[in-house]
Parts: C-alpha cells; sequence; structure tokens
C-alpha cells in the first residue's frame, strides 16, 4: 500500500521538505502543518515550502511562520513531499525542491492527479488532504511510542477539511469526515473558535469587493448559470488582496435554482482566473480539465491566457457543451 510506503519512507529519512500549492487555502496550509507537526514529534527535520505568502486568515495556525520559499532553498532533502498538489506544475517555483530531494511523495485527493512522485498516496474520496494526513498520523502513532493526539495537529487537520468542505455542506463531506472531525474534537479543537477565525471574520475591503462583484452578476441558461466578474480596477477600488476573493462565488453558487456558478478573475489585461462551483448537473472538474485546469466534481478552476470577455466566451461555450450533454 502507497500509505504504508510512505510511512516506510519517513523512518528511512532524517530530513523531509513538505510541499504546497500556488495560492495556498486551507486544506493546502493545513495538511502542511498538521503533517509537520506530526513528523517533527518524530525528531525529523521538517521544512516546509509554498511559493506564495500565506493568508492572513490562516496566521493563527502554530507554525505557520516558519513556511519557507523556493529563494530560501539551501540543501537537499532525504524526501520531499507534495501535498494537495494534482501535479508538479501547482508547486509552481518550489517543485525544485522535489527535484533535489533524494525520494519524492505525493499526498493529494484530487480526480485530476497525475501520479509524479515516488510514492503516491492519492485518494480522491477523500474530503480533503487534510483527511489523508489524518489516516497517515495514525499510522505513524501505531508504528511508533509517540502519541500523535495533539491540540496543534487537531486544529491544523480541522481547517483543512473545515475549508475544503464548506463547513461540511459540500457533497465530498461523508461519514468518515464526520468521524475524523469527531476524534479531532477529542483531541483539543474548540470549534466554535476556530468556526468564527475561518468563517465569520471578514475585512472591510473583502466586503467592499463583495458589492462590487456582485453588481456584475449575470444569469444565463434560464437562471441554471450565474456569473461574475472581478477586474483589477475593482481590487484596487476595494483595497482588496488575492486573499479577499475568497468565498464570494458562493453567492453566486446559493442563488435558488443555479446549478452552475463561476467568477472570473482578472490576473492581468491578458489572463483570466476562472472559479467553478456546481450543484448536481455538471462536472466541473471535467470543464476545468478542457482549459488545463482541474479539481473536484462541485468545485474546480483554471487560468487561461485571455481578457476576462474573452474568457467568459469562451467558458459559455464549454457550459452549453455540458449542459447538452
Amino acid at each position: 500500500m502507497e500509505k504504508n510506503d510512505f510511512v516506510r519512507s519517513v523512518f528511512d529519512s532524517s530530513s523531509i521538505a513538505l510541499i504546497t500549492h500556488v495560492n495556498p487555502d486551507g486544506d493546502a496550509i493545513g495538511s502542511s502543518i498538521a503533517l509537520k507537526h506530526a513528523l517533527e514529534k518524530m525528531g525529523k527535520l521538517v521544512d516546509v515550502y509554498c511559493q506564495d505568502d500565506i493568508p492572513d486568515i490562516f496566521k493563527f495556525l502554530e507554525g505557520v511562520d516558519r513556511i519557507k520559499k523556493a529563494d530560501d532553498l539551501t540543501k537537499n532533502y532525504d524526501l520531499a513531499v507534495a501535498l494537495d498538489c494534482s501535479d508538479r506544475e501547482r508547486m509552481g517555483t518550489c517543485s525544485s525542491v522535489m527535484d533535489r530531494a533524494d525520494r519524492s511523495a505525493n499526498i493529494d485527493h484530487h480526480v485530476s492527479n497525475t501520479f509524479y512522485a515516488n510514492i503516491n498516496v492519492v485518494d480522491e474520496n477523500a474530503s480533503a488532504t487534510g483527511e489523508i494526513v489524518f489516516e497517515l498520523v495514525g499510522l505513524l502513532d501505531n508504528s511508533t511510542n509517540i502519541n500523535m493526539a495533539s491540540k496543534a495537529i487537531a486544529v491544523a487537520i480541522y481547517t483543512a477539511i473545515a475549508t475544503d468542505t464548506g463547513r461540511f455542506s459540500f457533497s465530498n463531506t461523508s461519514p468518515k469526515t464526520h468521524r475524523i472531525v469527531a476524534s479531532l474534537i477529542e483531541w483539543g479543537v474548540d470549534v466554535d473558535r476556530l468556526s468564527n477565525l475561518l468563517f465569520k471574520s471578514h475585512s472591510f475591503e473583502w466586503v467592499k469587493l463583495l458589492g462590487l462583484v456582485i453588481n456584475t452578476l449575470e444569469m444565463y441558461r434560464d437562471g441554471k448559470v450565474a456569473i461574475m466578474h472581478i477586474s483589477q480596477e475593482m481590487m484596487d477600488k476595494a483595497g482588496a488582496a488575492e486573499e479577499e476573493t475568497g468565498g464570494i462565488i458562493q453567492y453566486a453558487k446559493d442563488i435558488y435554482g443555479v446549478e452552475l456558478a463561476a467568477v472570473l478573475r482578472e490576473i492581468d489585461p491578458s489572463t483570466t482566473k476562472v472559479g467553478l462551483r456546481s450543484e448536481s448537473l455538471v462536472d466541473v472538474s471535467a470543464l476545468a480539465q478542457e482549459f488545463g485546469g482541474g479539481g473536484h466534481k462541485r468545485a474546480a478552476g483554471y487560468t487561461i491566457e485571455l481578457p476576462i470577455t474573452q474568457a467568459q466566451v469562451s467558458l459559455m461555450e464549454a457550459i452549453d457543451m455540458h449542459f447538452e450533454e
């Protein structure tokens, strides 16, 4: 089993690098930080790498302030582990960390994963990469005399799972997910505190941006498709950073009768980032893959080298094909 191969590789390694994806979300950061704490309990030298800055909303996680960039790379590692990265490109500049390691591992739950490492622990049925990390921590616990049930690990895994399941409301939430969360609460998670930190605390800039974006909302296909735009001008007007775009798509998705929601974000005049969410009719991971992206059946995205208006035209053509299938 790949999970057992991963555990053996950990025991054979003294220095371990953990790498997560560009524009990191809660699952990326939470699963990485949780595994870092577990491996450090075993006496391993562990560094975490991410190309981009960590959103302020996750700064409460213990150890997140020690995440490095590839620019800080000064050594080779026995083992490099990518977390929540469906392919090597998702690591961005930090893929160089894996290139210089003796062995590599890939821990992920995306159906679009390309199995690019020596060891691939990929479970597309897991609600989040954090769910897989929980299982791996359990295997490490069983293989040592070390008690892994720490509050720091629990908080990080809870962050990973809660964010990737939309507060346990998405279709990827399973009975297994809730059993894991029950264990995390027993390990010391304060659900009320984390819910406030993760879902009920928004910056003034986020609220201003939300107002601007909602005014761009347009409905298509008899109300089954909802699309919103985020231009750079709107970002500047709201004084918002990239992290302030999170969660806005849900306002389109939550409209009664909407089967597919999209938010098109202008990166620059010739590049657009597209976020997708669906209810039940459309597999948005398949839709995103048509444009070189990926994700899950109900949540996916991609980046395309087109101005935002042309990006919407190409998206609508693809959406029409999926609705006609």
